[in-house]
C-alpha cells in the first residue's frame, strides 16, 4: 500500500508535472510551428525538403506525445487503485472535471470559427445543421465533417473517447483482478494489460497506415490511436510508488529522447523498407515518450528545470488553447491576405495572436471552468485559494497531423491536434 504523501515528496510531485506541462508547452508550439510550414510548402509548391524542413515535419511527433501524456495523467490515480487494491476514483468527481475542462473551451473554438468562416465564405465553412456533429465530438467518424472546420479538433475526438473509456477499462480491471493478491502481482498484472493495449494499438495503426488514407474513421479513433495511449498508461503503471537515482533517470530520459529522434530520422529521410515505417509508425516514438515521462516522474533530473519553469510550462498552460485558435487564425490570415511571404514571419504572425487568444480562453473559459468543477466536486468546504489555479494535469493537447503537402493549400486537407484528470 502507498504511503501518504509529505509535503515535501508533494512538491517534488509538483515540479514534476511542471516538467511535463513544459513538455506539452514545447510540443504546442511545435505544432503551430508545423502547420504553418505546411500551408508555406504549398504556397512553394511544394519544393525540395531543406534539412530544416525535415526537421519542421517530424514536429508530427508531438501528437504521439500529447497521447501519451494523456494516457499517464489520466490513468494514473486509476492503476494506483488497482495496484494497492482500494476503491477507484470517483466516477462523477472525475466525469464533471473532464466536461469542465474540455466542453466550455471546444464549444466556443468550435461556434466562433463556425460563424467567422461563414463570413468569410471560406472552403472549410460547414452548414449549420452539420454543428451538432462537431459539438458531440463526432466529425471524426462522417466524411462531410472529418477534417473540416476546425481541423485539428479531430484529436480531441479521439482523447475525449479514451477520457470515457478509462473509467469502464479499470471497472473491468477491478473485476477481473478481484482475487489477484498482493500489489506486485497486480501491478504485473496491469503491465501485460498496457502492453496487450499497445501491441493492438500498433497493429491497427500499422494496418491503416499500409492500406488507408493519411485520415480515416478508424485511424482518427480510439483504437487507431491505443498505442499511444497505452504506452503513457504502462508508463504510469510502473512507475506508481518507485524512485529510482537521478542518474538512473537521466539514463531513462536519454535512452528516451533517442528513440525519439530515431524514429525522426527514419521517416524524416524515408529510411527503412516503406512498409516497415508504416508498421512500425509512432510506436517507437510513443515508447520513447513514455521513458522521457517516466523519468522525469521518477525522479529530478538535470535540465528539468528548462521544462517545469519558465515561457515551456507557461505555453504549457496554455497549449489548449492555443491549439484550438491557431488555425482558426491562420484561415483568417490567408483570406484576407496577410499572410506574410517568409516562414519567420508567418509563424510569428500566426503564434502572437493565438497566444493572445489562448490567454483569453484559459482566463475567460478554462480557468472558471476549471474552479466551477472543483467547488461542485468537493467533499468538503476548502479554503478559498490565494494563487492561481493549477491547470490540470491531464487536459488535452494538441496533436499534429502528418505533414505530406500535396496541394498549393496543404494545410485545409490534411490537419490535426489533441487534448488530455484532476490535480
Amino acid at each position: 500500500m502507498a504511503t501518504s504523501a509529505t509535503p515535501s515528496t508533494r512538491a517534488a510531485e509538483r515540479r514534476r508535472l511542471d516538467a511535463l506541462d513544459g513538455l506539452r508547452g514545447a510540443a504546442a508550439v511545435g505544432i503551430v510551428v508545423l502547420h504553418v510550414w505546411m500551408f508555406h510548402q504549398g504556397d512553394l509548391g511544394s519544393p525540395e525538403r531543406s534539412t530544416l524542413d525535415t526537421a519542421i515535419s517530424q514536429l508530427r511527433l508531438g501528437m504521439p506525445l500529447f497521447f501519451v501524456l494523456s494516457g499517464f495523467l489520466i490513468f494514473r490515480p486509476f492503476a494506483a487503485a488497482l495496484i494497492d487494491g482500494r476503491d477507484r476514483p470517483d466516477i462523477r468527481k472525475y466525469a464533471t472535471r473532464r466536461v469542465a475542462r474540455i466542453v466550455p473551451a471546444y464549444w466556443v473554438a468550435i461556434l466562433i470559427p463556425a460563424a467567422l468562416l461563414a463570413w468569410l465564405d471560406h472552403g472549410q465553412a460547414r452548414p449549420v445543421e452539420q454543428l451538432p456533429i462537431y459539438l458531440l465530438f463526432a466529425q471524426n467518424y462522417v466524411d462531410a465533417t472529418s477534417q473540416g472546420l476546425n481541423p485539428p479538433t479531430w484529436t480531441i475526438v479521439v482523447e475525449v473517447s479514451f477520457y470515457a473509456a478509462v473509467p469502464i477499462v479499470a471497472v473491468l480491471l477491478g473485476w477481473a483482478m478481484a482475487r489477484v493478491s498482493g500489489s506486485a502481482t497486480r501491478r504485473v498484472t496491469l503491465t501485460v494489460v498496457c502492453i496487450c493495449f499497445l501491441l493492438l494499438g500498433a497493429y491497427v495503426l500499422g494496418q491503416c497506415a499500409i492500406n488507408g488514407p493519411n485520415h480515416s474513421p478508424l485511424k482518427d479513433s480510439l483504437l487507431g490511436r491505443l498505442n499511444s495511449f497505452a504506452a503513457g498508461m504502462l508508463a504510469a503503471v510502473l512507475v506508481y510508488g518507485r524512485t529510482i537515482r537521478p542518474r538512473t533517470a537521466y539514463a531513462l530520459v536519454a535512452g528516451g529522447t533517442a528513440l525519439l529522434l530515431s524514429e525522426a530520422v527514419v521517416r524524416g529521410y524515408s529510411l527503412l523498407d516503406p512498409t516497415l515505417r508504416d508498421v512500425i509508425v509512432d510506436t517507437p516514438a510513443s515508447v520513447g515518450v513514455a521513458m522521457i515521462i517516466g523519468g522525469f516522474a521518477l525522479a529530478r533530473i538535470p535540465g528539468e528545470v528548462v521544462f517545469a519553469r519558465g515561457p515551456l510550462q507557461w505555453y504549457g498552460k496554455l497549449s489548449y488553447g492555443l491549439y484550438l485558435w491557431h488555425f482558426p487564425v491562420i484561415y483568417v490570415l490567408r483570406s484576407l491576405d496577410w499572410w506574410p511571404s517568409s516562414l519567420l514571419g508567418a509563424c510569428l504572425a500566426v503564434l502572437v495572436p493565438a497566444t493572445l487568444l489562448a490567454m483569453l480562453s484559459w482566463s475567460l473559459l478554462e480557468k472558471p471552468a476549471m474552479e466551477w468543477a472543483r467547488r461542485r466536486t468537493a467533499r468538503a468546504p476548502e479554503p478559498r485559494q490565494t494563487q492561481e489555479i493549477r491547470r490540470d494535469p491531464a487536459e488535452p493537447w494538441p496533436a499534429p497531423l502528418d505533414p505530406t503537402p500535396t496541394g498549393a493549400d496543404v494545410g485545409t486537407a490534411d490537419d490535426g491536434a489533441a487534448v488530455s484528470g484532476s490535480r
